[in-house]
């Protein structure tokens, strides 16, 4: 889930308007020919590699029986997530790994709503892609903007559904109480509803900071943590579609 300690979204809550900071690396001088500026291209073939590697690891997990590496690899993409919010770099090692640790997780929680719902994983698939394409043209014609106000209040939604998770942990494990955040009647399926909802926006967020980097002069290395955003802010989104859709087959 995408944090407050993200530059992008720090940059943005800084502004009255659309104009944000330039990304890291604006402020040194002109780049040498081998650290040249970061372009589109790089930028897509960054993500579409991390993206596959997310998806060979969810496939490899799912057919091979490696479900038991999941609780594992949630520590370790949790750890790695925050640990790139908080210090942004552009490393390709740390982004691979942790797509590799998301494709686990994704794969052994798909492995197991696919045995209650068959197809549920492909039709979360199918939704995350028509969501982010969504969102990609609806920045791209600026149908929706990216403001400092809007921002504020999908951290806000963030930072409200976290504490509600926390409290519904606190209450399950040490009162065995249930607050039916996650039980599939109307309280999970609105709770859902809005956390993709908030991904979906966290979606024009990374693609605002994508074009502050372009426009900055960065170096190309920097898209690998770009790539880094956006397969983060999938991954959120494709994990609150499942759990939808496995919410709506009891209704």
């Amino acid at each position: 889930m995408p944090t407050t300690s993200n530059p992008a979204i720090r940059n943005l809550l800084t502004l009255d308007g659309a104009v944000a900071p330039a990304a890291p690396g604006a402020s040194r001088a002109a780049p040498a020919a081998a650290d040249r500026p970061i372009t589109l291209d790089d930028i897509v073939v960054k993500t579409v590699a991390v993206l596959g590697v997310l998806v060979v690891s969810a496939f490899l997990t799912a057919f091979l029986g490696l479900a038991f590496l999941a609780l594992p690899a949630v520590v370790v993409g949790l750890g790695l997530g925050i640990y790139l919010a908080v210090r942004p770099r552009p490393s390709a090692a740390l982004t691979l790994l942790y797509a590799t640790a998301q494709g686990i997780v994704l794969g052994a929680a798909t492995q197991f709503f696919d045995a209650l719902q068959p197809g549920v994983g492909t039709r979360a698939v199918i939704g995350t892609g028509c969501l982010f394409a969504g969102m990609l043209a609806a920045y791209r014609t600026r149908a929706v903007r990216v403001s400092a106000k809007a921002t504020r209040w999908a951290v806000g939604t963030v930072c409200g559904l976290v504490v509600l998770f926390l409290a519904d942990l606190v209450a399950s494990w040490g009162f065995g109480a249930d607050l039916g955040l996650r039980e599939g009647g109307g309280l999970a399926i609105a709770v859902s509803a809005v956390a993709i909802a908030a991904a979906s926006y966290f979606l024009l967020v990374e693609f605002e900071a994508a074009n502050r980097f372009l426009q900055s002069g960065a170096s190309h290395r920097w898209a690998w943590y770009v790539a880094f955003g956006l397969v983060m802010t999938l991954v959120w989104l494709y994990w609150e579609i499942l759990r939808l859709l496995s919410y709506l087959r009891w209704w």
